[in-house]
């Protein structure tokens, strides 16, 4: 018997979240691989990236990248660890929330632990589920903050 309207309606909207949470994976291993081009790949071109209370706003993929990178590439090592997933579907569009806790190692030795919570809107593309706004809001962190200001 095949599948009712229903169930595939059902199966898309399972596979989607799917491939929405596997983005948002994608993002945390390019930050901590620094693998800047599987990071920009994730962004629509016109795509925009927010750090609320950082005041920042960046428009663009490279834009997006040059200023994750210029903050995560002298540190030793990262680990972005992405939890607590929503998403919310409307056709080719998408909002999700996840919460994220992020630790930075610099080479010294000293440690910054931050958190906090990612908003984002995707579109379907041709080349799959891509972000055209990630808004982050810090939460908390513990450490010194001088690992990831500089």
């Amino acid at each position: 018997m095949p599948p009712t309207a229903h169930q595939e309606d059902l199966l898309q909207q399972l596979a989607d979240r799917s491939a929405i949470v596997e983005v948002v994976t994608r993002y945390a291993t390019a930050l901590d691989t620094k693998d800047w081009t599987a990071l920009g790949s994730l962004f629509t071109e016109d795509a925009t990236w927010e750090y609320v209370g950082g005041g920042e706003l960046l428009s663009g993929p490279d834009a997006i990248v040059a200023r994750i990178a210029e903050t995560l590439q002298p540190l030793q090592v990262t680990q972005h660890l992405f939890g607590n997933h929503t998403v919310r579907l409307d056709g080719d569009e998408a909002e999700h929330t996840c919460y994220v806790q992020a630790q930075h190692v610099r080479f010294d030795g000293e440690k910054y632990l931050g958190a906090g919570c990612y908003n984002d809107h995707l579109r379907r593309t041709p080349d799959g589920w891509r972000f055209t706004h990630r808004r982050l809001t810090s939460v908390w962190s513990h450490g010194d903050p001088a690992v990831v200001l500089g």
